[in-house]
């Protein structure tokens, strides 16, 4: 029996489908960029968890970057 798929994830997958299919690169960098933005424009509505919460998704964005340039 399969696992139900979490329907966020379901919404992720079938974006980056979209995004292939229009040929819009694999950039963590933008989405680094776009979750900042996003951030700034939340802040004080949110609560300080939720922020970190979103701070957290920034911070693994961040470190897949730094793998990036170092070729690992």
């Amino acid at each position: 029996m399969t696992k139900p798929v979490d329907p966020y994830i379901e919404t992720f997958r079938q974006q980056a489908e979209r995004m292939d299919e229009l040929g819009i690169p694999c950039d963590p960098d933008t989405a680094m960029m776009l979750l900042a933005q996003f951030m700034g424009e939340i802040e004080g509505s949110i609560s300080e968890e939720e922020m970190f919460s979103l701070a957290e998704i920034g911070g693994q964005l961040y470190r897949e970057g730094l793998r990036r340039k170092a070729g690992l």
